[in-house]
């Protein structure tokens, strides 16, 4: 087994056993849909109209919520100077850290915004569209919150920092995966158009955020 491979393997368990893997997140995700229609009012179009755009941002605080430990504690303990000593590199570390803790946490934003958009009053059609579009949207949501994370790891009360640096980053990501969904419920025929530009913002997220992360934690070691 590579070393990128190994250290997938070992961050995918880790992420299930620290934490409660995607217990907490899910948590949060829930409470912020269950709260936002005391703020939003009952009436059920003007729940429709604006379902797609509170799930998107429940599930931004999602990601969120659990991204000061995914480099506190390695910075805690000594495992960042492991990581930079290893044969895979500082950046496929990250990489290779931050899918496992998005396979392991974040896999429950997809189901729970389905059944989010049906409670809302969208149709399933339309319901089924979201939650596809914050599936394509999910890695680099927490891409973008590893990256954060680089930033403020060691760091006293890092969370709020992370969500500072990461949110506005993040929103492009929020404006295509609700875009997705708004426009399959109106019927505009931008749901394939949005769709893709939340894959491409992924994709993006792929290209950059590792790099990016890892140039922060390889300053922080020095």
């Amino acid at each position: 087994m590579s070393a990128a491979l190994a250290l997938f393997s070992r961050e995918l368990k880790l992420a299930w056993a620290g934490g409660g893997g995607p217990a907490g997140p899910a948590a949060f995700n829930l409470a912020a849909l269950a709260l936002a229609p005391l703020a939003i009012g009952p009436d059920g179009d003007t729940l429709a109209a604006a379902g797609p755009g509170v799930i998107a941002f429940a599930a931004l605080l999602a990601t969120l919520q659990p991204a000061e430990r995914l480099f506190g504690e390695d910075a805690a303990d000594g495992t960042l100077e492991l990581y930079a000593l290893s044969g895979a590199g500082l950046a496929t570390a990250v990489l290779m850290k931050t899918l496992a803790f998005t396979l392991a946490v974040f896999w429950p934003i997809a189901p729970i915004a389905f059944i989010a958009a049906l409670a809302y009053g969208l149709e399933a059609g339309p319901a089924l569209i979201l939650s596809l579009a914050l599936l394509l949207a999910a890695p680099g949501l927490a891409l973008i919150a590893a990256f954060a994370g680089a930033l403020a790891a060691g760091l006293k009360r890092a969370g709020l920092l992370i969500a500072l640096i990461a949110a506005p980053l993040q929103v492009p990501l929020l404006v295509f995966a609700a875009g997705a969904g708004r426009a399959a419920a109106e019927g505009t025929g931008l749901e394939g158009a949005n769709l893709m530009m939340a894959a491409a913002g992924s994709l993006a997220a792929l290209a950059l955020a590792p790099l990016g992360a890892a140039a922060a934690l390889r300053a922080r070691l020095e």
